[in-house]
């Protein structure tokens, strides 16, 4: 092929880049949103909540993404139906992509957000009470900063993790990255299939790189909130 060939091929794959970028925005966000609600619940004094959201975690982590993709999308229109009689069938395919995956990393980002959480000193609660601070403004000023300088590698590599199983969404028809480069080889004969999914790969590594190098600029401005920077028993 020609180099204005792949270009060209650059170019219509280019076309399914802002669908895959939109769904890693939303599913990363949201799926963080639910990720701390359920780290909270997992802390909290109540067994029964606690053993609940245990069994959540563990059955999600113990089925494969693109299984709970499809329970999902089987799944929830039918309940909808039965509780509601409401008919999801016209709903963009999108909307149940991003509750699979915000299900799923609810779930994954809890697994790195709770250990965080715990590895903070019992001193650094102590020292923030004995300072005047109330729970609410030492989990604000105090916990959460260093939590999150802890977690903030895993919470980078499961970016990374997401722009990967972003390429599952095209199993449910979706048109993004993976779905045109799909889209393609199935339509245009001329088309080579390795070259094609090369070049899907060649974005999907820019992508990748970008994401890795925001992620590490922003672990160099959380450094100075890391545990081992500060004193025993004194705040950040």
């Amino acid at each position: 092929m020609s180099v204005n060939g792949i270009i060209g091929l650059f170019k219509q794959l280019a076309t399914g880049v802002p669908v895959t970028l939109s769904f890693i925005v939303v599913a990363w966000i949201l799926g963080f949103l639910l990720a701390t609600l359920v780290t909270a619940g997992r802390l909290s004094r109540h067994k029964w909540l606690r053993y609940l959201l245990n069994v959540y975690v563990s059955f999600v982590r113990s089925v494969p993404v693109v299984l709970q993709l499809f329970i999902v999308y089987y799944g929830v229109p039918l309940l909808v139906l039965t509780v509601t009689g409401i008919d999801m069938t016209a709903v963009n395919k999108m909307v149940f992509c991003v509750i699979a995956f915000v299900v799923y990393y609810g779930a994954y980002l809890s697994e790195i957000l709770r250990p965080a959480y715990r590895s903070i000193s019992v001193d650094q609660h102590e020292a923030a009470y004995a300072s005047g601070y109330t729970k609410w403004q030492t989990n604000v000023h105090v916990v959460i900063p260093q939590m999150l300088s802890v977690a903030l590698p895993g919470l980078g590599n499961e970016v990374i993790n997401l722009v990967h199983q972003s390429s599952l969404l095209f199993v449910l028809g979706t048109v993004d990255l993976m779905g045109q480069a799909d889209t393609i080889v199935s339509t245009d004969y001329t088309a080579s299939p390795v070259l094609t999914y090369f070049c899907a790969g060649v974005i999907y590594w820019v992508i990748t790189v970008i994401l890795t190098t925001i992620v590490h600029a922003v672990e160099r401005r959380t450094d100075r909130y890391k545990i081992g920077d500060t004193r025993e028993g004194r705040l950040s």
